[in-house]
């Protein structure tokens, strides 16, 4: 029988975020049932869900339900060795391809890893960028020893913005680049030393913008942000610094500890930053983190970009 239980959601921060109960992903989820689910999502941005019986089908499942897939076909084509077969499943942890906990001796998972420590959009840097990202916990570290992840409120934050402000960004695109964050997070690193993201093909999408599921305006600002789009690059650069560290004020973050195997954390990148943290769990203790990704569904999904065309900017 498909479950019919309603919905408990517990607020988790003053603007966003919110844990919810009441639903055995062990069963079928009704359509009702999923609505209500789904509308938590975009309108807390973040929601965390204890303890589930998702494994890796039923959370492509889940994903499903949302939309359209990504995959990490173009990671596999830029050469990357994976340790979960199948396409739909982003490994997002600390494990190489022989399932071993990676170390500092593995420049390319090193140097992803510091990316993903930096605020960012999941797929900003694709043409049709991320919706609902679905990351679950399979096997975490020791308690204590860090892998926390946290989020911001970017409708908060634009709504916050002084008037003047908002009408100067109003029609701003911005130029995003997976280059570029990597570049940020490890300047020294001779893997990205050559590399001008100019070079390589920049996904465009407007730095204000209608979130549609909850009828509110989000800042779209992000670690791959380059630059704006027909502005001198260093004033469009000081307008991502001083955009960005207005989102990055605690008062808009949140931040979620993972407690048991299984906890849940799903989001939608079109309302929120994430990004993951170190701690002293890294070259010592497994931690299996993975994660459904939904392309956006919404009429922006593919931001000021050629709908025509189709790229993936991917790194081993």
């Amino acid at each position: 029988m498909p479950s019919v239980t309603r919905l408990q959601i517990t607020p988790l921060a003053e603007s966003f975020a919110a844990e919810v109960e009441g639903i055995d992903f062990s069963k079928p989820i009704d359509d009702n049932l999923f609505e209500e689910f789904r509308d938590a999502v975009h309108k807390y941005g973040v929601v965390i869900i204890r303890k589930t019986a998702l494994d890796d089908d039923s959370a492509i499942a889940l994903g499903r339900r949302f939309g359209e897939l990504d995959s990490v076909r173009a990671h596999r084509l830029a050469g990357r060795a994976m340790r979960i077969p199948n396409d739909e499943i982003f490994d997002v942890g600390n494990l190489d391809d022989k399932n071993q906990v990676v170390t500092v001796k593995d420049p390319h998972r090193t140097a992803s890893a510091n990316g993903n420590a930096l605020w960012h959009a999941d797929g900003a840097f694709n043409p049709r960028r991320t919706g609902v990202s679905i990351l679950r916990g399979v096997e975490l570290p020791p308690k204590g020893t860090g892998g926390h992840t946290e989020y911001l409120d970017t409708r908060t934050a634009y709504d916050d913005l002084p008037e003047e402000k908002k009408k100067e960004i109003e029609d701003l695109v911005g130029c995003n680049s997976l280059f570029h964050n990597r570049k940020t997070a490890n300047p020294d690193s001779p893997l990205f030393l050559d590399i001008n993201p100019m070079d390589h093909p920049l996904a465009k999408h407007k730095i204000a913008q209608m979130h549609e599921p909850s009828g509110r305006m989000n800042l779209y600002v992000t670690s791959y942000t380059h630059h704006i789009d027909g502005m001198d690059l260093e004033r469009g650069q000081g307008l991502i610094k001083e955009i960005f560290e207005h989102v990055q004020q605690d008062k808009y973050k949140f931040v979620h500890h993972w407690h048991e195997n299984n906890d849940v954390a799903i989001w939608d990148n079109c309302a929120v930053l994430h990004r993951a943290t170190h701690g002293e769990y890294e070259g010592k203790y497994r931690r299996d983190m993975r994660r459904v990704s939904v392309f956006d569904t919404g009429s922006t999904a593919y931001g000021e970009n050629d709908v025509s065309t189709y790229w993936q900017q991917g790194l081993p």
